[in-house]
């Protein structure tokens, strides 16, 4: 079947006038085209980036700068989870049952967190 539209597209090409079921592309068409192409992939480019804003134009992650890498310090954590459960969760208006579980939560999050302290200084003294 493909055959006989390739005979019947060439008939119509050696007729006068004829027209080709082929698009010719002029040389300007192609530059138009390839500056499109070129267009859509910057675009890409920049929504991609857009959605991925730690992605860097190599590809590879870009870390966060942190002002103060003292802010992941679990003594600093447990002084805080301390200080939530001494001033903070006393002076808010909710059951006493519902105040002793999170007191106690906080107080497990605080002996995790010294364990995981614990941890820490085994491995770096090996």
């Amino acid at each position: 079947m493909a055959l006989d539209v390739r005979r019947q597209e060439d008939r119509l090409r050696s007729q006068t006038g004829g027209v080709s079921g082929r698009i010719e592309v002029s040389k300007v068409d192609r530059v138009q085209l390839q500056a499109f192409d070129a267009s859509l992939a910057r675009s890409a480019l920049a929504a991609k980036q857009r959605r991925d804003p730690f992605v860097g134009q190599t590809g590879r992650l870009r870390k966060p700068k942190l002002a103060n890498l003292g802010i992941f310090d679990l003594g600093r954590s447990e002084e805080i989870l301390r200080y939530l459960i001494k001033e903070v969760l006393p002076t808010l208006d909710m059951d006493k049952d519902v105040a002793t579980v999170t007191a106690m939560l906080l107080t497990e999050e605080i002996d995790s967190r010294r364990e995981l302290q614990d941890r820490l200084n085994q491995a770096q003294s090996q």
